[in-house]
């Protein structure tokens, strides 16, 4: 796994890019994603969304991505499953 890599789904149809790298293996919807595009479409998946434009990250092992396209989830590296980031609120100029 290297920074900017993308990583696909195959159990659903979301799409990450890592931002920060890490060696763990890294799930989405019970299934580990894979480096390449599924040729069938994915289907399945939990409750628990991944949401398109949001950051994950794993803090045990310091892994961050970037979700580009939206889908089931929950993403999980190595297992544990992976925390989105708040957005911290900037300082208003008044």
């Amino acid at each position: 796994m290297t920074p900017g890599q993308r990583l696909y789904s195959a159990s659903s149809t979301a799409e990450v890019i890592v931002v920060k790298a890490a060696s763990v293996e890294l799930a989405c919807a019970g299934e580990p994603m894979l480096a390449t595009r599924p040729e069938s479409a994915p289907a399945g998946g939990s409750d628990t969304p991944v949401l398109l434009g949001k950051r994950y990250s794993d803090e045990a092992s310091g892994l961050l991505v970037l979700c580009t396209k939206g889908g089931a989830g929950p993403l999980a590296a190595d297992g544990r499953t992976m925390n989105e980031l708040q957005t911290q609120a900037l300082p208003s100029s008044d």
